[in-house]
């Protein structure tokens, strides 16, 4: 196992040249190792696995397919993920990165040319191979950004009719909460299962950016999701 490092800065990284933008329905993503990844318990590589879990809950919100990728397992998952991309164009890249990764990427770079790494939710060998890689990476013209700013890129191309819509509603809830969604009552107030303001802060702002009303006040007067879905789904 290689050691872990603290992932590179912005100003550290090579800049991404690519000039397509990022379309949630448009995206697959694969995450190489993430459970070899979990079992270590290292303080350099927390942020790391922070990046990768908002990450996946992200893709899962907004009904984004999420391919696991084990090295005993890579034959069939990599078959998966091209029947995926047979029919998707884009592939969001994450998790441990070594030299059969980087042959399978120069494979799928034929099928699709629209590949994204997340430069902050990936593992290569050491550091200084990391920072080489997204250089090799832009050359090939695939685009490299951060987790936080393929977050905001997801959220901002989700379509408005599946954000309010019920199941839209319900997931971005259940990311917000780290419950599965059949576990939460319908009548019970969703601040008793810990949703707390900050949470409630951006959700607002998710469902007001795409055509809701609604605000704090009602927000907290109707936090059920028997209350909440009626309110919502009004103005799609």
């Amino acid at each position: 196992m290689s050691y872990f490092y603290t992932p590179p800065k912005k100003i550290e990284l090579s800049a991404s040249l690519a000039k397509w933008s990022i379309e949630a329905e448009q995206c697959v993503l694969v995450v190489f190792g993430f459970q070899r990844l979990a079992e270590y318990s290292n303080d350099q590589h927390q942020e790391l696995l922070i990046h990768l879990n908002r990450l996946i809950k992200k893709a899962q919100a907004l009904d984004i397919e999420v391919i696991e990728i084990e090295e005993q397992q890579s034959f069939s998952k990599v078959a998966q993920l091209g029947e995926l991309l047979a029919e998707k164009k884009q592939l969001i890249v994450s998790g441990m990165i070594n030299s059969p990764i980087k042959q399978l990427l120069q494979h799928i770079i034929s099928i699709t040319p629209q590949i994204c790494v997340v430069n902050d939710a990936v593992h290569v060998e050491t550091k200084s191979q990391h920072l080489q890689w997204i250089e090799n990476c832009v050359e090939q013209g695939i685009h490299h950004i951060n987790t936080s700013a393929m977050i905001r890129m997801l959220e901002l191309s989700a379509p408005s009719s599946f954000i309010l819509s019920e199941k839209g509603i319900l997931l971005s809830i259940a990311e917000y909460l780290e419950f599965d969604i059949l576990e939460i009552d319908p009548f019970q107030d969703l601040r008793r299962y810990g949703l707390d303001s900050v949470a409630m802060v951006s959700l607002i702002g998710l469902w007001r950016a795409n055509g809701a009303h609604i605000d704090f006040e009602s927000f907290g007067q109707n936090c059920t999701l028997s209350q909440l879905l009626p309110i919502l789904r009004k103005d799609c």
